[in-house]
């Protein structure tokens, strides 16, 4: 399976492809040294190249927690556990491939869908504005 069949990308000097799809800039490094830190290794590297693709805002964590509504895994070191309250509210729907939450009472500004609509009301086209997954690739959220 080519896995870069449908996706914008150039060779870089590395070797490695440098995908162009949603991309502001990019670096591309040679490791020259590797670290294990514990919890994961870190990898040390030279730049070797590097290029602004176009001007636009960059997606920050910020940015992806806050617009995107991103979220930490569970099993991810630094998760803590969201308290929320007992309210009675529409039925919020979880992306399985990339984890985002749909919430219903936030809507998705970006893909100009109002806060209430539920998500049985998205329209067919509607995609998760993370990864790019139909609306049938999310299940319903249980609530706990």
């Amino acid at each position: 399976m080519d896995k870069f069949q449908a996706v914008d990308y150039k060779v870089g000097r590395t070797g490695a492809p440098i995908v162009l799809d949603n991309a502001l800039a990019y670096l591309e490094a040679e490791v020259i040294d590797q670290m294990d830190i514990g919890t994961h290794n870190m990898f040390i590297g030279e730049v070797v190249a590097a290029d602004v693709l176009k001007e636009g805002e960059p997606m920050t964590y910020a940015y992806y927690h806050q617009v995107k509504r991103g979220s930490t895994p569970k099993t991810a070191p630094l998760y803590i556990e969201d308290k929320k309250e007992a309210v009675s509210k529409m039925a919020e729907y979880r992306c399985t491939v990339c984890g985002y939450i749909y919430d219903p009472e936030k809507g998705d500004p970006e893909g100009n869908i109002k806060p209430g609509t539920p998500f049985e009301k998205l329209p067919d086209s509607w995609v998760c504005p993370v990864c790019g997954a139909s609306k049938d690739q999310f299940e319903k959220v249980e609530e706990e």
